[in-house]
């Protein structure tokens, strides 16, 4: 049996994802689907806009076979501890390819990974982002920038298969119609990105549901999107009430980061918004992407030991499937020496998924659905 593995945020599923899963069907035919997909909170440090059980149900509609989550302390993070996570998940699972979109499908993404192996994080400029000089490094190995969103994910996967000594086969599959960070939907097309679909369908735009699958649509149409909105009074609290050395213990408040968290917000009107405190936050060493991850884990209170025990102690946790992906599932329980998580209890709560439970019990406040104790996966028949 073929087995593609796609690693997704489905933030929500629409169609240019339903292309990526047609083109997918062309290309293996008899191919079972397996998607690893973030949970509730997002790889560029944002709550996802509706929960990862109706995510899951989306795709399993469209044709997907197997849902797992990818954890929450592997989301947060930069693009290649993401990826090599999401990748050790996948090779667990045992993949044989790995398609994904990419602004530049002709790039061998596999040789380009050669090239940039040994160009590691020791930036030591206080005046520009690591993600700024990483790419000037890049740039200099390569011959040429890549700098693109979806094929930065592509080289990080590319690089992380190399690192876990992995026989997955990357396969880049053109992304058309509209660009990763486009802001408006366009009615010429049936395509759009994702983050212009959000802003739509917060704004109440009727027309957003011509670019999401049908069954996609009706699942979420009588939803609200979440934002960091939602979530703001209590991020807000957790600055308020902790000490600079409370702050100092989460994951990734580095640098003496601590203090202008704290200042910064103190300095704001009350009527501040989450976006008015990262403008506020904001300097050259650190983008809005690296500051939203770091909002993330002071929300969940995510500390720098439970990160990397999590690292550590990796889990399969399957969200949904169909029979096929219900095959792939019994076939992996008996050669997977990782623990499957199929139902969450307090014995699992105490000892392997504490951080994931705390981030649905987070993300229940603002959604009201119950995200993980005693959740089976769904099954789509």
């Amino acid at each position: 049996m073929t087995v593609v593995g796609i690693i997704a945020e489905f933030n929500p599923f629409h169609n240019g994802h339903l292309y990526l899963l047609q083109q997918i069907k062309k290309k293996f035919p008899q191919a079972t689907v397996v998607v690893v997909m973030s949970g509730n909170f997002l790889e560029r440090g944002e709550p996802a806009c509706i929960d990862k059980w109706t995510r899951t149900k989306q795709v399993l509609l469209a044709g997907v076979d197997l849902v797992v989550e990818l954890p929450v302390a592997y989301c947060v993070q930069p693009a290649d501890r993401f990826a090599w996570g999401a990748i050790k998940i996948l090779n667990e699972l045992g993949i044989d390819y790995l398609c994904f979109g990419a602004e530049h499908a002709q790039y061998d993404f596999s040789q380009m990974a050669c090239q940039v192996a040994k160009v590691h994080g020791n930036f030591q400029k206080f005046n520009e982002s690591y993600a700024a000089a990483y790419q000037r490094a890049v740039t200099e190995k390569i011959g040429h920038p890549v700098d693109q969103p979806n094929d930065l994910l592509g080289l990080a996967y590319a690089k992380a298969c190399q690192q876990l000594t992995s026989k997955i086969q990357l396969v880049p599959i053109q992304r058309v119609a509209a660009a990763y960070h486009d802001q408006s939907l366009n009615p010429k097309q049936k395509i759009a990105s994702a983050t212009a679909i959000r802003k739509a369908w917060h704004q109440a735009d009727q027309q957003v549901g011509n670019y999401l699958p049908t069954t996609s649509w009706q699942t979420i149409k009588q939803q609200k999107p979440l934002t960091w909105d939602d979530f703001w009074p209590w991020l807000r609290y957790r600055i308020i009430s902790s000490t600079p050395q409370q702050l100092k213990v989460i994951y990734d408040v580095t640098e003496g980061l601590e203090y202008r968290l704290q200042q910064q917000l103190i300095k704001l009107p009350l009527t501040a918004s989450f976006d008015d405190w990262i403008k506020a936050v904001k300097t050259k060493r650190y983008t809005y992407t690296h500051l939203s991850r770091i909002a993330v884990n002071i929300l969940l209170q995510l500390k720098q030991a439970e990160v990397e025990q999590q690292f550590k102690q990796p889990y399969l946790r399957p969200l949904g499937f169909n029979a096929r992906g219900q095959q792939i599932l019994h076939q992996i329980k008996k050669q997977t020496a990782w623990p499957v998580i199929v139902k969450v209890g307090q014995k699992e709560v105490k000892k392997i998924v504490e951080i994931d439970y705390r981030a649905g019990k987070v993300y229940e406040l603002a959604s009201h659905r119950p995200q993980d104790l005693k959740q089976a996966p769904l099954i789509i028949n």
